[in-house]
Formats: structure tokens, C-alpha cells, sequence
């Protein structure tokens, strides 16, 4: 008997790949915390939340229209949109973190990297399609 792959349209994988990069950055600061403290936890909650917030406003701006409404440019626009503002916000967000804000810096950036890096891992892995 053959297996049919079912592959998840974008719109679960955007949900899918925010939830584990969620729990995962969760998971860093946790391991931070028992390792290095409360400070270290903090910030690495701010890294992840650096990577995190910019990745869920670019999935709202590229997923706000439906199928039914897009043209070619419409998409092309949408994502060229979608990654000004997550450049933009996270331009923002790290320099509001590290001018402003008391972090340090190892967790911090170890939390964006490792978020940063779940991203790839569940593109590349969930749909097989690369």
C-alpha cells in the first residue's frame, strides 16, 4: 500500500514553526535560568522575543489576504512588505534591548540564533519540500 504525504498549507506551517520556536526559546531561558540566573533567563527571553515578534508580524502581513484576492504582485508585494517590517522591528528591537535595557549579551543573542535557527530546521524538515 503507498503512503500519500500530506503536506500543511503555509498558513499551519507559519502556525507550527511559531509554536515550536515559542516553546523553544521557553526552553532556553528555562536552561538559562537553572544555569546562570535570573538576568541570563531574562535576556534570553528578550533575544527569542527579538527573533519571535518580528517572525509573527511578517506571517500576519503575508497571510492577512486570502488566495481568492492575491495576484502575483499582490504576493510579491506582501512579502517584500512583510520582510521590511521584520527587518524594521528587529533593527528596533535590538537596539532598544541593547541601549536600553540591561541584558547580557551571550544569552541574549544564543536565544535569537537558536530561535533563528528552529526557523530553517522546520522549513526544511515538516513539508519536505526543499
Amino acid at each position: 500500500m503507498e503512503q500519500v504525504k500530506q503536506h500543511l498549507s503555509d498558513k499551519q506551517l507559519a502556525l507550527v514553526s511559531l509554536s515550536c520556536q515559542l516553546l523553544l526559546i521557553v526552553a532556553v531561558a528555562t536552561l538559562f535560568f537553572y544555569l546562570q540566573g535570573e538576568a541570563a533567563a531574562r535576556s534570553a527571553l528578550f533575544g527569542g522575543g527579538i527573533y519571535w515578534v518580528p517572525q509573527c508580524l511578517f506571517s500576519v502581513r503575508v497571510f492577512a489576504f486570502t488566495a481568492k484576492q492575491a495576484t502575483p504582485d499582490s504576493v510579491m508585494a506582501d512579502f517584500y512588505s512583510g520582510a521590511g517590517i521584520k527587518f524594521g522591528s528587529t533593527i528596533l528591537l535590538f537596539t532598544i534591548a541593547l541601549k536600553f535595557m540591561e541584558v547580557l549579551h551571550a544569552p541574549l543573542f544564543a536565544a535569537y540564533i537558536t530561535a533563528l535557527l528552529m526557523q530553517w530546521i522546520v522549513s526544511f524538515t515538516l513539508n519536505n519540500r526543499y
